[in-house]
């Protein structure tokens, strides 16, 4: 029997950012699911006891913040960002170089090395 993949791993040590309570599945819920996801891409929810859950109220909410249901056991469910269809970032072509910003750092240190070379 082959051993567990990477995802899997992840999923089981990531923590709950995520605790759902007497209230269920609010609009708050939803925009904070949304809003963690957009910043994480995978968040772990934890469904307290005192709270009734069905499989109905978690395919809902995956539906409202169009997330994937990537685990579920028990009380807790991993969800995963959807693709978004956008493409990447173009990066620049092997015959052109981009042009980069010198640093705040970088500019520091080349008024510093100005000064000490007079």
């Amino acid at each position: 029997m082959p051993g567990p993949s990477d995802t899997e791993s992840y999923v089981q040590i990531l923590k709950p950012t995520i605790w759902v309570g007497k209230n269920g599945c609010t609009d708050d819920l939803v925009a904070e699911v949304h809003r963690q996801l957009a910043a994480r891409k995978v968040i772990k929810i934890k469904w307290l006891r005192s709270c009734d859950l069905d499989e109905a109220e978690i395919l809902e909410l995956a539906k409202k913040t169009s997330a994937n249901v990537l685990d579920s056991r028990g009380r807790m469910v991993v969800f995963g960002a959807k693709n978004s269809g956008k493409l990447p970032a173009a990066t620049p072509s092997k015959g052109k170089k981009s042009v980069k910003k010198p640093s705040s750092r970088a500019k520091i240190r080349a008024g510093y090395l100005e000064k000490n070379s007079r």
